[in-house]
C-alpha cells in the first residue's frame, strides 16, 4: 500500500468505525445506490444501439407467431398471442426505417404498456439494463432531421458510447399503422 492509502486505513482503524471492503459488499453489505439514475433497457436494431426506460416495458418474450393484417403499415408485422392478451407487433427495424438484418436466436419481443394497450416491438437483441445520471443525458441535436428524428427522445452517454433512447409515444402513433388508400392518395 502507498503510504497515504495505509494511513488513512490504520486512521479508520483506530477510529473504531467499520471498514467497509469490497468482501463485505460480495457478502450483501449494500452500496449506496444513486437514485436519480434512470435505469433502461438497451438493445440492438439493425446494428446500432437503443434504449427505452425500464418502467415503459413490461416484458421481454422471445419471437412468437403473428397473423398478419392486411392494409396494414410494412412495420407492423401483425398482431399476436401472449397469453391470451392480443397486441400489435412492430418491427422497430422497419419503423426506424433501418435496413432490417436477419433475426437470429437472440432476437425479442420488447412488450410495453401505451394507452392501456399492449404493444410488440421486435428487436435483434437486449443487451442489458443500465443506469444512467440525468447529468450523461442530452437532448436530440437540434439539427437532426428525417425519417428517424421524430421518434428519439434523448441521448444517453454510457463512458464512451452513445445509447438512442426512443419517444415511445411517437413510434406507437396508431395514424401510421394503416396504409394509405389509392383513393386517399388522390385526394391528397
Amino acid at each position: 500500500m502507498s503510504g497515504e492509502r495505509e494511513d488513512l486505513w490504520q486512521a479508520l482503524l483506530r477510529s473504531g468505525e467499520a471498514v467497509v471492503t469490497d468482501e463485505d459488499y460480495e457478502h450483501g453489505y449494500k452500496r449506496e445506490v444513486r437514485q436519480d439514475l434512470q435505469q433502461y433497457v438497451t438493445f440492438r436494431v439493425s446494428g446500432e444501439v437503443y434504449g427505452l426506460p425500464i418502467h415503459e416495458i413490461e416484458e421481454i418474450s422471445k419471437v412468437f407467431q403473428t397473423t398478419h393484417v392486411p392494409r396494414t403499415a410494412d412495420f407492423l408485422l401483425g398482431i399476436g398471442n401472449v397469453r391470451g392478451r392480443i397486441m400489435p407487433v412492430i418491427d422497430l427495424a422497419r419503423r426506424l426505417r433501418l435496413r432490417p438484418v436477419e433475426r437470429g436466436r437472440a432476437a425479442r419481443v420488447l412488450i410495453v404498456h401505451f394507452n392501456d394497450e399492449p404493444y410488440g416491438l421486435v428487436v435483434d437483441e437486449v443487451i442489458d439494463v443500465i443506469r444512467i445520471p440525468p447529468e450523461a443525458m442530452e437532448d436530440k441535436p437540434g439539427g437532426l432531421t428525417g425519417a428517424r428524428a421524430e421518434y428519439i427522445r434523448a441521448l444517453g452517454r454510457t463512458g464512451k458510447d452513445l445509447v438512442i433512447i426512443l419517444h415511445l409515444p411517437a413510434l406507437l402513433d396508431a395514424k401510421d399503422f394503416v396504409k394509405a388508400t389509392v383513393y386517399e392518395e388522390g385526394r391528397a
